[in-house]
């Protein structure tokens, strides 16, 4: 049986329903968004510039990289950079790739759809059975309850009937014979059930000693270790200046008073660390675990790699010896979060556990009038019954999902309703037919990911008002400084 075809980037970029939807675009705002004005800010090249915020959402990051790309079409550049999770795997590569006037996307692409996404899945047999079976099929967790009930009943009947026989039937009984059979059953069955716990427990306790984690892990970090070798990045310091590049002729479209200053280009990847229960900023707080002349001991890829440790599916990544003792770090822990006893080590899960959508990081109190717009990418799998207001329609999934998004997306949530005027910048990519844990997803499924990426980006380009969203967040601006102003400290 032939293996399916690999599909190439031209594959992706050449779709019809690509290119129908750059068509939409090249309609309205001309070749390239000549006619498009979403920013205030320019490069010398007449590139428009934005921050960008991509959410996390497993293997549905490849949408992100279709949104991406129809915004680089039409000539749309990144200046600040952050994500979360899948989030921080595009946010890095944006980063990484060339200059910051050069469209990147397309490269990025060129790397993601060479990778076999289950090479991701890392772990023991057992791993790549659960994720099979268990993570990516949808309703398997139902089979799975009916399996055990199954499996109960039928132990728990064998049980009672060998014991009614044994107490009813005289040993003299004609019986006799089918008691022992069903004795012999019932040592077998106990003996093959004791063994499946026992090898549960055995897979637990290896689990507690891997970080909670089926996967190590160690294939993704080595993947994002040699792109970022293949661009030059090999050090914090180096991941640093990339993102860092400044603009060539950067200058602003319009007068506004703050000029050009202070807009500099940066890039943040967001992780939880557990033991001292705090949202990190990478590579912003790598001082709270390396004194400055020691940065370089933590490699770039491993910031990544701490902000998509999906808990229980990727193994927590650690970072050990931090010189605690030292008074730079001490310094840093004091003034980022009031701890006057650095850890001697930290331990990082998914940044979506506490901000899996960190626009609030782009929020600057001090500009009353924007020079360029926060962008964001929002990824919706959510299942349109799980979703709804009628709980009766809700299924078990979706009712875990529920407690979990609310707790993980409360602070970004927050933010947003109290900061209305960031939702304008916001597009929604809704993939509610995929399941964000899917690493066995098809090529042709990676293609309609890609597609929805693109449709998505243009249906918010052909609705976003630059205008619009300048008046707003001036008005929003100003209204907060009168609620400050008159309720005082």
């Amino acid at each position: 049986m032939n293996a399916p075809k690999k599909l190439t980037t031209g594959d992706f970029i050449n779709s019809p329903k690509v290119i129908q939807n750059l068509q939409r675009l090249e309609a309205a705002f001309g070749a390239g968004g000549s006619r498009l004005v979403i920013s205030d800010v320019l490069d010398k090249d007449g590139h428009q510039y934005v921050n960008l915020v991509q959410k996390g959402g497993g293997v549905l990051g490849v949408a992100l990289l279709g949104y991406t790309y129809a915004l680089e079409q039409m000539g749309i550049r990144f200046l600040r950079l952050a994500g979360t999770s899948a989030g921080a795997i595009n946010t890095a590569m944006l980063a990484i790739i060339g200059k910051k006037e050069d469209p990147k996307s397309v490269k990025v692409l060129e790397a993601v759809a060479g990778l076999d996404f289950f090479d991701l899945v890392d772990g023991r047999p057992i791993a790549k059975w659960l994720t099979r079976k268990f993570i990516t099929k949808r309703g398997f967790l139902n089979k799975l309850k009916a399996w055990w009930l199954g499996i109960g009943i039928f132990y728990t009947v064998l049980l009672v009937t060998t014991f009614v026989c044994l107490w009813l039937l005289p040993h003299n009984s004609p019986m006799l014979h089918f008691t022992q059979t069903l004795v012999i059953v019932l040592l077998v069955a106990t003996l093959l059930l004791g063994g499946v716990v026992y090898y549960i427990t055995r897979l637990l306790k290896r689990l507690k000693c891997s970080g909670y984690g089926i996967n190590p892990g160690n294939f993704f970090y080595d993947w994002m270790k040699d792109q970022m070798q293949q661009h030059g990045v090999n050090t914090m310091e180096d991941l640093v200046n990339k993102a860092t590049q400044p603009v060539p002729g950067m200058h602003l479209r319009t007068t506004n008073k703050q000029g050009t200053d202070q807009l500099s280009a940066d890039v943040t990847f967001i992780a939880s660390e557990l033991i001292t229960e705090n949202k990190i900023e990478f590579p912003k707080m790598c001082n709270l675990f390396r004194p400055p002349s020691r940065i370089n001991e933590l490699h770039p890829a491993g910031l990544v790699r701490a902000s998509m440790s999906i808990p229980f599916f990727f193994e927590s990544y650690f970072i050990y010896g931090i010189p605690r003792e030292d008074a730079a770090i001490k310094a840093a822990w004091l003034e980022t979060f009031g701890l006057e006893f650095p850890p001697g080590e930290a331990r990082f899960v998914d940044g979506g556990i506490l901000s899996n959508f960190p626009v609030s990081i782009f929020y600057n109190p001090a500009i009353e009038v924007p020079r360029l717009p926060v962008f964001g990418i929002d990824l919706d799998d959510s299942d349109p019954a799980d979703n709804s207001g009628d709980m009766g329609a809700w299924t078990f999934m979706g009712y875990l999902s529920r407690i979990f998004n609310t707790v993980r997306n409360y602070y970004d949530k927050d933010f947003q309703l109290k900061n209305k005027v960031y939702s304008k910048g916001i597009g929604t990519i809704l993939l509610p037919e995929f399941n964000w844990l899917n690493f066995f997803i098809t090529e042709e499924e990676k293609l309609a990911l890609f597609e929805k990426g693109v449709a998505a980006a243009a249906d918010f380009l052909l609705g976003f008002d630059w205008q619009s969203y300048k008046r707003d967040r001036s008005f929003m601006q100003s209204t907060l400084e009168q609620h400050s102003n008159r309720k005082g400290d």
